[in-house]
């Protein structure tokens, strides 16, 4: 009996044993199991993380970011042109006085209140349709629209490259560009500069300019002119390119005053070509004599159009002043296409365009004037048709150029052949044009 029990006791300790062991055994590895398993699975909820919800946060921050940015820039763009413009030139706006029809002016800014964005863009261009596309290939260098070979400055005077040189490139809409040179403005002396340009394809052009820097300098701060020297009488520009399938005319803005237009037609002329307004420093506005001028000018029985300055650079300020140039025309017959006349390629480069968007701008000025019934007009001198416009489209050209004989080989219908003509009715100089019927 002692035995039995004895046997017993160990055989159940044994068991108690054997029992524990397994326990903590499968305890432990419970135990590893879950831990296993709680970092696997803070790993995938990680990469999940990496995976699906970065990217989508990113995404939505760039997008918002970029539009953000877009708009800081075209506002600090604004203010910094406007300090920057130059002084006003006879192409620039000066505002309107009290004989114009303010009525069909505020009406015709109210309507252009809600057409965007205004002032010159900083490389944020957005397509429109076909217009102002980045798909275009970059095959050529940038090149000067406008260089001085030289300038002169007073001891001490600053020096802003940008006073002397315009310039542009085919695809690219911020062209590098890269002066080198010693210049001493505080020393008197004559002093050599290398000037490059380099787009974004690597494509370079360069050029030199010589700055004189002395007590008395001679004033070159502007690229010279091409007005003809002195001046010519209507009669004489009558004699010596009138004749048949021709027809003289000028071309007026504010500058050229108040005009006896009787006085002009009894002279010989047979139309006026009127500057309506323009686009300048983000605004647009309405030449303070043209509502005199069309008035009187079509009383006095000569054919009548309109040029608009232009300054635009975006689809945007496109169809803003397009809208406002037919608020003002309101339905006003023509005779002749309305001209298309963007001049500042002394800044072109502050514009944030290539050549494919100044070409854009105007067909799609000329778009919208189409859609409203009118016909259009590219005006430009020799230099920019030769080297700007592409007229693809194949629009009428009013060329400017200011020689005897022009060797243009481009097809135009008007020429604009001086700026220093003289005519009865007007107190100065004026444009004389020929129109080859």
């Amino acid at each position: 009996m002692g035995e039995k029990i004895k046997s017993f006791l160990i055989g159940l300790i044994v068991l108690v044993a054997f029992v524990g062991v397994a326990l903590l055994v499968t305890t432990i590895a419970m135990s590893d199991h879950g831990s296993s398993k709680k970092e696997e699975t803070t790993v995938e909820i990680g990469n999940s993380d990496k995976i699906t919800s970065m990217p989508n946060t990113t995404e939505a921050t760039t997008v918002q970011s970029n539009a953000d940015e877009e708009a800081d820039i075209s506002q600090n763009t604004e203010e910094e042109v406007s300090l920057a413009e130059p002084a006003a030139s006879s192409s620039d706006a000066e505002g309107v006085d009290d004989e114009v029809d303010e009525a069909a002016i505020a009406n015709a800014e109210n309507n252009n209140n809600s057409s965007g964005s205004s002032g010159k863009p900083a490389n944020n261009i957005v397509s429109y349709g076909d217009y102002f596309s980045d798909n275009h290939e970059d095959t050529k260098a940038p090149f000067f629209l406008i260089k001085s070979s030289s300038a002169s400055l007073g001891l001490g005077e600053a020096f802003d490259i940008h006073n002397y040189v315009g310039y542009a490139d085919d695809t690219d809409r911020d062209v590098e560009l890269v002066v080198e040179g010693d210049l001493d403005t505080s020393t008197a002396g004559t002093y050599n500069l290398s000037i490059t340009l380099k787009d974004d394809a690597g494509h370079t052009k360069s050029d030199h300019m010589t700055v004189y820097v002395d007590e008395t300098p001679a004033d070159s701060s502007s690229p010279s002119g091409s007005s003809a020297p002195g001046t010519v009488d209507f009669a004489t520009f009558a004699e010596n390119y009138g004749g048949e399938n021709k027809s003289l005319g000028i071309d007026v803005s504010r500058w050229q005053g108040d005009i006896d237009f009787n006085a002009v037609k009894a002279a010989g002329c047979e139309y006026v070509i009127i500057r309506l307004g323009g686009y300048d420093d983000g605004e647009n506005y309405t030449d303070r004599t043209y509502y005199t001028n069309i008035k009187n000018a079509k009383a006095a029985g000569l054919k009548v159009g309109i040029y608009w300055h232009a300054e635009e650079s975006n689809a945007d300020e496109v169809k803003k002043s397009a809208s406002y140039l037919l608020n003002i025309l309101n339905g006003e017959s023509l005779d002749f296409p309305i001209a298309y006349d963007w001049e500042d390629f002394g800044n072109f480069e502050s514009y944030g365009m290539n050549l494919y968007d100044i070409n854009d701008c105007f067909y799609l000025f000329a778009d919208e004037m189409k859609s409203a019934g009118y016909d259009t007009c590219l005006y430009s001198s020799k230099n920019f048709l030769e080297n700007v416009w592409t007229n693809e489209k194949g629009y009428k050209v009013w060329l400017a150029n200011y020689t005897t004989k022009t060797s243009y080989a481009g097809s135009y219908y008007m020429w604009q052949q001086t700026s220093s003509g003289i005519i009865d009715g007007i107190n100065g100089a004026v444009d004389f044009n020929i129109w080859y019927k």
